[in-house]
């Protein structure tokens, strides 16, 4: 119990000195969860809060995407693409996101909302979105 109370402010320390902005990598630098050859574009980590109670969401993630030519689209329009992003991620309840599920569902709707922001359809944008740390507090 001691140990939570201390790892929080950690937490929130760390997300909020990690922003970094927008690294791209192709595959060989990317996490081995990503398929072979795609490149992927990481995203600076998101802290929001969600809409029930006085919980928050800590989230890292990158997004697969299609062609390299999608990096730069990514670049000029990321005011936007975090802005969708912000309000996606803090219109979520944290018992949603606690199921394997939800957490599905969240990545679909990531895909999709990226997608329609950058004005893109799923195969020639972000095809797949994967998650690199999902704390709930």
């Amino acid at each position: 119990m001691m140990l939570k109370k201390h790892l929080s402010p950690i937490l929130l320390c760390l997300a909020l000195s990690l922003q970094s902005g927008l690294v791209l990598a192709n595959s060989k630098e990317a996490s081995s969860s990503a398929s072979a050859g795609a490149a992927t574009a990481k995203l600076e980590a998101f802290v929001v809060n969600l809409s029930s109670t006085e919980r928050y969401l800590q989230l890292s993630m990158a997004l697969q995407i299609a062609n390299a030519e999608v990096n730069d689209k990514i670049k000029m329009f990321m005011p936007k693409v975090r802005h969708t992003l912000i309000l996606l991620l803090s219109s979520k309840d944290g018992d949603q996101l606690q199921s394997l599920d939800g957490k599905h569902q969240l990545m679909e709707e990531i895909k999709n909302g990226v997608n329609k922001t950058l004005d893109l359809k799923e195969r020639d944008g972000v095809t797949d979105v994967f998650f690199e740390n999902f704390v709930i507090q």
